[in-house]
């Protein structure tokens, strides 16, 4: 899957660019299971999350669900994967409308989709303000009322209305307190435990990635550099780009120090590096990572790395 964006440039907007915010992306995300996908700003996370929500089109590739392409579906059947791929947004304060109750916003979807009466309605959104730490009476105030923490916990009993198969969290608790952070993330468990939900998760903050995932995706200026199980991509990293993300995290030992940190700027989204995007900051960096692509190639079990040093016999 690929998203490329046409802008304007220059002091009048008269030149024209195109951005490779997502290019040749594949992946797969299993049932029941939370695929993080990180990686630095700018590189194509909230995009590949607007894809699969279907808030953005492919420009090439597609999104399937249960192998049915969604491009292929009619206005009927799009609504339907509507109900079955909710998003969670990383701001908790513009994503609900201040013009509705708490009730009134987790009802919605399953007043347009559901057909439920009004006392069934709110029943069900007792229910899912119950399932999400919040008191049902709660759902007469409106979002002004509560704190960042709980206006998550709104958006996630929003995303939950409908019984999704996936949820797409994009950047869910950045926004929040670390204390807050901690709750918000323990319920997106206990609710993946309870529901069966699967879960896109992503974010920048490699320690809450790690506690929440079971596979990790790793991104570089719009490509996939490593898929990995959680344990494999944190205890033994094989990408560069993976190494010195894992590298660059605070910690309070004093040893880490030494070790190498991610080094340079990101090259620009409108002309990205030939051959390997990541060359130009790579320690490893030898001359066929400007001529070819890498592709991502298996290593170990369900562990995939692109890259010409570490996987190699991967050019494209």
């Amino acid at each position: 899957m690929s998203k490329h964006f046409d802008v304007r440039r220059g002091a009048f907007g008269t030149s024209h660019a195109k951005v490779r915010a997502v290019d040749d992306v594949s992946f797969q995300i299993h049932r029941g299971e939370t695929l993080g996908l990180v990686g630095e700003s700018g590189c194509g996370k909230s995009t590949i999350a607007k894809l699969i929500a279907c808030l953005h089109r492919p420009t090439a590739g597609t999104v399937r669900l249960q192998g049915v392409p969604i491009s292929r579906l009619t206005d009927r059947e799009l609504r339907r994967y509507r109900s079955r791929v909710q998003m969670v947004f990383q701001d908790p304060y513009s994503s609900l409308n201040p013009r509705m109750t708490a009730g009134e916003i987790v009802g919605e979807p399953i007043r347009e989709h559901g057909g439920l009466s009004a006392r069934k309605r709110r029943k069900q959104v007792a229910e899912l303000f119950q399932r999400v730490g919040l008191a049902p009476e709660l759902a007469t105030n409106y979002p002004d009322a509560f704190s960042g923490g709980q206006r998550q916990r709104i958006g996630l009993a929003r995303a939950l209305a409908l019984r999704p198969q996936l949820i797409v969290a994009d950047e869910p608790v950045s926004a929040l307190d670390v204390s807050v952070q901690a709750q918000v993330i323990n319920l997106m468990v206990r609710l993946k435990r309870e529901t069966g939900v699967a879960y896109l998760f992503v974010s920048h903050d490699l320690a809450v990635v790690e506690h929440i995932s079971d596979r990790v995706a790793v991104m570089y200026l719009g490509q996939l550099v490593e898929l990995a199980p959680r344990r494999r991509i944190f205890g033994n990293p094989r990408h560069p780009y993976t190494e010195m993300l894992m590298q660059s995290v605070p910690t309070l030992d004093r040893r880490s120090r030494s070790k190498q940190l991610v080094v340079g700027e990101v090259p620009s989204p409108f002309d990205p590096p030939t051959g390997c995007r990541y060359r130009t900051r790579c320690p490893l960096a030898v001359p066929m990572c400007s001529s070819s692509t890498p592709i991502l190639r298996q290593v170990a079990e369900g562990h995939q790395v692109a890259c010409h040093v570490r996987a190699p016999g991967t050019a494209s």
